[in-house]
């Protein structure tokens, strides 16, 4: 799973939901990030890998199909 994500502009809101509308599981991704607040700092979240988020994601997809 490959997302890309650009930092190095400010994008608008309007920008942002069109993006996330591309997203086909937004339900886990909602859920996946909800959790990442809720166990895990910014500054953690920021440092994560992408296995370390994708087992994040993971969960989240199975805590939703349930």
């Amino acid at each position: 799973m490959v997302c890309e994500i650009n930092y190095e502009h400010e994008e608008s809101l309007s920008d942002f939901i069109k993006n996330l509308c591309e997203f086909e599981n937004i339900d886990a991704l909602f859920e996946c990030v909800k959790t990442l607040k809720v166990e895990k700092s910014v500054e953690e979240i920021q440092k994560m890998d992408d296995l370390e988020m994708f087992e994040y994601f993971s969960r989240a997809e199975e805590k939703v199909r349930k």
